[in-house]
């Protein structure tokens, strides 16, 4: 069939209404179940089993074909005869309707015959001389290769072509940083501008004009994939370049940017430019090896900072808080850079790094090595609590050090690791619920001196919940209450440590400022209320005994 009559389908008969094309996910092996009654295919020659995805509407296609009649067999027209390959667009009516919906299920590199009826392919009218009218067709077809395309705002403005195919399944989305490159070609041939490796924010607006398509483009690619974006003027250069452009786009790496800090408040954030291998991360007794490649203040690289390569065991307090947080959500082989916002966690002499005074400190870290530490479910109870105990007693010479967020980050360790101890053998449970319980309070320590009084409140009620007259949890709840303002919860707090505590000084002390406090806070209130009464007593209209009397 030559080109002239495969675009004859355009008249003949529309392509069935939807997306009748395969997707990339295929369907299965018996092609039929994709096809409707009038289109019936047999698979001459399967494609390799590493080719799995098939074309979908839209997308440009080649082919060889061979046409002939089911009638008599014989030849009406052949691609192959011609030496050259037939290429159309899948699902646009270029071709009979038969075919659009048979390509759809094939694979690269397949070869299928379809038996095509009249509704299928030219109707009552034929295609004369060669195809008479309701004439049944079988076309031997060979799927050669297919670029994918995407209509990416449904208004043809602009048109993806997926050029080199990318690997994993990460795509980048709005406010992700990227690595890429870029060339935009004018109808003319002519290169309007070209971009190699820089770094871009999707929906920054750094792209200019072409940032609305280009972003658009890059949400659904991934890593190492290329692909060619043909845009309208409208969504290019406008009457610069009135017959639009070509743009070539490349993602080079995805940067993964993530608050890392223990406390989550974004005082340490890591964006990832090299990825790791495997997914597992340093856990605490990890040996870990870690190379320390710069470090500046956000413009110029910071004085007597020394490079070096750090030899530490994770969650030891070895290194400073910044590089702890880091490691502990870094694979081997990853490469970073650490932005840290206070300064005062990236105290480390190792690096030359004491009494910087840079608002924000840029680290580029990256992580060479880690032994594998044993998993606390792999354990043996003994074991466990052995780790439990060195864990708490970790935090507890990290909380003397005023490494608070370190601290927390061990007791919390703890708390996790002991939430479920039913299974346990008696003696050792009751050595796991004291490890959980001490390690609880002393996390309500850390909460009380970050003035996290909810947290401390929160902590002192699950110690309350197993332990009802723990001294300790109520007057440190107290003292949460306190910094709540919650002075009445206060002050039955206090009272119930020194009914259980005649002696405790602390509580009585905190007793005397929360009644005083809850004075202030009724004065305060009893004035307001008098106010309000005031107000409400100089309304507009006269007061009930002083209204006008009416005249009878």
């Amino acid at each position: 069939m030559s080109d002239d009559e495969m675009s004859m389908g355009e008249c003949a008969d529309m392509p069935m209404d939807g997306d009748v094309s395969g997707s990339d996910a295929g369907v299965g092996d018996d092609a039929q179940q994709e096809l409707p009654e009038g289109v019936k295919k047999e698979i001459v020659q399967a494609a390799d089993d590493a080719q799995w995805k098939k074309p979908k509407k839209g997308d440009e296609v080649t082919v060889h074909y061979v046409g002939t009649l089911a009638e008599d067999g014989s030849e009406f027209d052949s691609s192959r005869g011609r030496g050259q390959p037939f290429v159309f667009t899948l699902g646009r009516g270029q071709v009979i309707k038969g075919w659009d919906v048979g390509v759809a299920t094939m694979k690269k590199g397949e070869i299928a015959k379809f038996t095509i009826a009249p509704e299928f392919a030219y109707g009552e009218t034929g295609s004369p001389p060669k195809i008479p009218a309701n004439a049944t067709l079988v076309f031997e077809v060979e799927l050669i290769s297919w670029s994918s395309k995407d209509d990416l705002f449904g208004d043809e403005g602009v048109v993806k072509t997926l050029v080199t195919e990318g690997s994993g399944w990460k795509k980048p989305k709005a406010g992700d940083e990227v690595l890429m490159s870029l060339k935009a070609i004018a109808a003319d041939g002519s290169v309007i501008e070209e971009r190699a490796d820089f770094e871009y924010t999707l929906g920054s607006g750094d792209l200019g004009r072409l940032g609305k398509a280009c972003d658009k483009a890059l949400e659904g690619m991934k890593k190492g994939e290329t692909a060619e974006i043909k845009c309208s003027k409208d969504y290019a250069y406008g009457e610069e370049h009135p017959e639009g452009a070509t743009v070539t786009l490349t993602l080079r790496e995805m940067y993964e940017t993530r608050d890392v800090s223990f406390l989550k408040d974004g005082s340490v954030r890591k964006k990832q430019v090299q990825a790791g291998e495997g997914y597992d991360t340093p856990k605490d007794g990890s040996k870990v090896t870690l190379r320390v490649e710069a470090a500046m203040d956000g413009a110029a690289a910071i004085d007597g900072f020394k490079a070096s390569t750090l030899e530490f065991v994770a969650g030891d307090g070895e290194v400073c808080d910044a590089l702890e947080c880091a490691v502990a959500e870094m694979k081997r082989g990853e490469r970073a850079v650490l932005t840290v916002s206070k300064p005062e966690m990236l105290s480390e002499e190792k690096l030359g790094l004491t009494g910087v005074r840079a608002e924000t400190i840029v680290l580029t870290v990256a992580l060479e090595e880690f032994s594998k530490a044993k998993d606390t479910w792999s354990m043996s109870e003994d074991d466990k609590l052995e780790w439990g105990l060195a864990r708490k007693e970790r935090g507890s010479e990290l909380l003397k050090a005023g490494r608070l967020a370190m601290a927390l980050q061990r007791y919390r360790k703890v708390i996790d690791t002991f939430r479920y101890v039913d299974s346990m053998q008696e003696e050792n449970k009751s050595k796991a619920k004291a490890l959980k319980l001490a390690s609880e309070l002393n996390s309500v320590v850390v909460h009380l001196r970050l003035k996290d009084f909810a947290e401390a409140r929160s902590a002192c009620n699950s110690v309350l919940k197993e332990d009802k007259q723990n001294v300790k949890a109520l007057y440190r709840r107290a003292q949460a209450e306190f910094g709540l303002k919650n002075f009445l919860e206060c002050i039955g707090d206090c009272r119930k440590v020194v009914e259980l505590d005649a002696q405790n000084k602390d509580a009585r002390a905190l007793l005397r400022q929360a009644q005083a406090a809850q004075r202030e806070e009724d004065k305060r209130a009893k004035g307001l209320f008098a106010n309000m009464c005031k107000a409400l007593g100089r309304g507009p209209g006269p007061s009930p005994d002083k209204r006008p009397r009416l005249e009878g």
